[in-house]
């Protein structure tokens, strides 16, 4: 019983996974259809009640509208639904009492913008997921001995192996750009924010008044929370601003009615603490978006050097192969006396 488990377990774990994805990839395309079709049939316009710029812990700064009514913290959460994301330029276009168009799905209120970025990351996780059935299929095929037989015709077998080699070369590194994909998209602000910070030339000092503080609530095992301070500072002579920036929790606990900070003069919303000792750096070093950088770049130098080690291993047994024919070639001559 347990050799026939170890013959057959695999493939039916295979076929599972088979089942699992195509299941999963039709439920999520329903689900996808019937969101756009919600989306169309409830066009809308809201009016700006307010006007956020969010500035995470490294991250920022990110512009928003808060529609309908006004809440009571300046706290970013996710509960905060009728809290948008837009550009920077139509952030400054558009004032508080404007009204935005937009779509309706499920009570919330989406942009043309937001709309197509749905759909953009829908069908870009649709085509990843759809690898392994695809290849499961060609499996299969290749199992039935008329269908097999027919690429093992000489002609028609060099090109399936060139195909297939091709097909293998774009799958890895397909694989390989979508992790630098998706580690920039995760940190690139991230990058960028920092570059600014210790290395900007357009900077100014200030003190900004703490207006609201709060906490995004993270019920994690690890409880990694997300910490904010509403300032209210003006840079030079223009109109004082508001911004809501995430502070690790010593900042937090650190500043209580004003805090010093450093600006970018060309972009007057990018806004740093002046101060940072050891305790804000352990912070920083434990957040999601570092450990997102670190294991993406892990995985994109492993996956870098990997055909180099499938390179290197494929010669070590070609010389081992050729080193043991040609032992056998000397044993069978001192055998026959030369």
């Amino acid at each position: 019983m347990k050799q026939k488990w170890t013959l057959t377990g695999p493939k039916l774990i295979a076929f599972a996974v088979f089942l699992f994805l195509i299941y999963t990839n039709y439920g999520n395309w329903q689900e996808h259809r019937a969101f756009m079709e919600e989306a169309e049939q409830h066009p809308m316009a809201k009016r700006i009640v307010q006007k956020y710029v969010v500035l995470d812990l490294l991250e920022g700064p990110r512009y928003s509208f808060q529609l309908d009514a006004i809440p009571k913290s300046r706290v970013p959460k996710p509960s905060n639904s009728s809290l948008i994301g837009v550009d920077r330029k139509q952030y400054e276009q558009v004032e508080v009492g404007d009204t935005i168009t937009g779509y309706s799905v499920e009570g919330k209120f989406y942009t043309d913008t937001l709309l197509q970025e749905e759909e953009m990351w829908f069908y870009l996780l649709l085509t990843l997921f759809s690898l392994y059935p695809i290849g499961y299929v060609l499996y299969v095929l290749l199992k039935i001995i008329p269908f097999r037989q027919l690429f093992e015709r000489p002609a028609i077998r060099k090109y399936v192996n060139a195909i297939g080699n091709v097909s293998l070369t774009l799958l890895f590194y397909g694989i390989l750009v979508a992790l630098l994909l998706f580690g920039r998209i995760e940190w690139k602000d991230a990058l960028s924010n920092g570059h600014e910070k210790f290395f900007g030339e357009t900077h100014a000092k200030a003190t900004a008044l703490i207006i609201d503080r709060g906490i995004d609530h993270n019920p994690s095992l690890y409880e990694d929370h997300e910490y904010y301070l509403t300032l209210m500072y003006k840079p030079g002579r223009e109109e004082a601003l508001y911004v809501s920036k995430g502070v690790t929790w010593h900042t937090y606990n650190k500043y209580q009615d004003e805090m010093p900070i450093v600006y970018n003069t060309q972009n007057p919303y990018q806004v740093f603490a002046q101060e940072m000792d050891f305790m804000d750096i352990f912070y920083i070093s434990l957040t999601d978006t570092v450990t997102i950088m670190v294991v993406s770049l892990i995985l994109t130098i492993l996956l870098s050097i990997l055909p180099y080690l499938l390179w290197k291993r494929k010669k070590g047994r070609k010389y081992s192969k050729a080193y043991k024919k040609q032992g056998l070639s000397e044993k069978s001559r001192h055998r026959v006396g030369y």
